[in-house]
């Protein structure tokens, strides 16, 4: 009876097993594609919120772009009435004049710019196809007049100039940033003879954007910095960063060409695996590029990935340690549920079977179950009745034999003591007849 209860026992192991384990890996493969679709969106969330605080950086560049712009353009008309619509040369004496009169070393009109306004003015003077300056108040960073300095080739307004449009626009001169405006002046002919310059220093709008930048923070290691991308990848600088600013890209990152080429590829541009250029120490980085639409500037939020999805992954755990518990649980109540209801019976009902078995029908099976196993005791008591009757009739058979039997052994002896009589009184009558003869 013991090995039959151990059996049993065994069964309701298994059939718990059996249902824990389908159980478990029905549950993993949900819970392993919730876990893809939630880390997809959830990564999203945060490429959303980095790109979002890009954007507000980009805000802020592009509202004092707009401010500024307004500022050198609203100052740049008083400035230029200071002169004739047409200007006069001589290439050979090297002399640019206005209404007649000689602007080289004439610092009049750009001091008094300057000390109205607070800007700084030039009159370039064409050489070739190059812009000097022979009037400034612009001042190099050594404290003295730009005087005989001429605009570099590289510079976005020389091409402009040549071609005789105006230009607007951020620049850096002798080591200090100005919001500038170009304007292109012609002889008589049409020809292009010289620039009126005017700028504002915007260096403390440029120590505010960098605070801005550097206080834009994406948890430990993950930070913003600002980019030129200019012309190309080459000459792509940084206007903003921690530690490179002023620095261009490729210098800083030679292997940083392919990256800065995606960003390229439109105004919102999110890169998944990034070379990391904030920060060399963050693991897995991403980044998330807005466009300021006035300066063309790249405003780049770069987030380590593993630091942004790390609340995610908390969560995830928690849920899978929940997941895991719920079904060793249900495994367990599972587990109880088979041992009282299907296990116990049936070991109760191997015993009573068991005791059947060794010829003791006296045990009456009940069950009130409307189950198989209710069933089946019904079934087996219906079982043990036949027996009881098989075996009341074997034992009625084996009486009425007996009986039989019992008279059948009468009769034969009856029948010997006949002979035996008969067989005496031949023996007598024989005897009698040899005593006549």
């Amino acid at each position: 009876m013991k090995p039959s209860s151990n059996r049993q026992t065994s069964v309701a192991r298994r059939v718990a097993l059996l249902a824990v384990v389908m159980l478990a890996t029905v549950l993993a493969l949900i819970s392993g594609a919730m876990s893809l679709v939630a880390e997809s969106s959830s990564r999203d969330r945060m490429v959303e919120w980095a790109g979002d605080k890009a954007s507000s950086v980009a805000g802020s560049v592009d509202a004092f772009d707009a401010t500024a712009r307004l500022m050198a353009d609203r100052a740049f008309k008083p400035f230029r009435q200071k002169f004739g619509e047409k200007f006069e040369l001589d290439e050979q004496a090297g002399m640019l004049k206005s209404w007649g009169m000689l602007l080289n070393n004439d610092f009049s009109e750009v001091d008094t710019f300057n000390r109205i306004n607070g800007g700084v003015a030039t009159i370039f003077m064409r050489k070739g196809d190059d812009f000097e300056r022979i009037s400034t108040s612009l001042k190099k960073e050594n404290g003295e007049r730009a005087i005989g300095t001429v605009l570099v080739r590289t510079h976005p307004a020389h091409a402009l100039m040549l071609e005789g449009k105006p230009y607007t626009g951020r620049a850096v001169l002798f080591g200090r940033p100005y919001m500038t405006h170009y304007d292109p002046v012609k002889d008589e002919a049409g020809k292009v003879v010289g620039i009126v310059f005017i700028g504002f220093d915007v260096a403390d709008f440029q120590a505010s954007l960098d605070k801005l930048v550097a206080d834009t923070r994406f948890f430990d290691s993950g930070g913003t910095y600002l980019i030129d991308p200019r012309a190309s990848n080459a000459e792509a600088v940084f206007v903003s960063h921690p530690t490179a600013a002023g620095k261009k890209v490729l210098e800083v990152n030679p292997g940083a060409d392919a990256m800065l080429t995606a960003l390229r590829a439109g105004p919102d541009v999110f890169v998944r695996d990034a070379i990391p250029l904030f920060d060399a120490g963050i693991e897995h980085p991403w980044i998330a590029k807005r466009e300021a639409k006035a300066g063309g500037w790249w405003v780049v939020a770069e987030v380590s990935d593993t630091e942004a999805m790390a609340s995610h992954w908390r969560t995830m755990y928690a849920f899978w340690a929940l997941l895991a518990a719920a079904t060793v649980a249900l495994g367990v109540g599972l587990f109880l549920m088979v041992r009282r209801n299907v296990s116990q019976p049936l070991a109760q009902l191997t015993s009573a079977v068991t005791t059947v078995a060794q010829g003791d029908l006296s045990q009456v099976f009940q069950s009130s179950r409307s189950d198989e196993i209710g069933r089946l005791v019904r079934e087996v008591e219906t079982m043990r009745q036949r027996f009881l009757g098989m075996m009341r009739e074997l034992r009625s058979a084996t009486d009425s034999i007996n009986t039989a039997s019992y008279e059948i052994a009468s009769g034969n002896q009856d029948l010997s003591a006949r002979t035996e009589q008969a067989a005496s009184n031949l023996q007598e009558t024989a005897a009698s007849m040899e005593e006549l003869t």
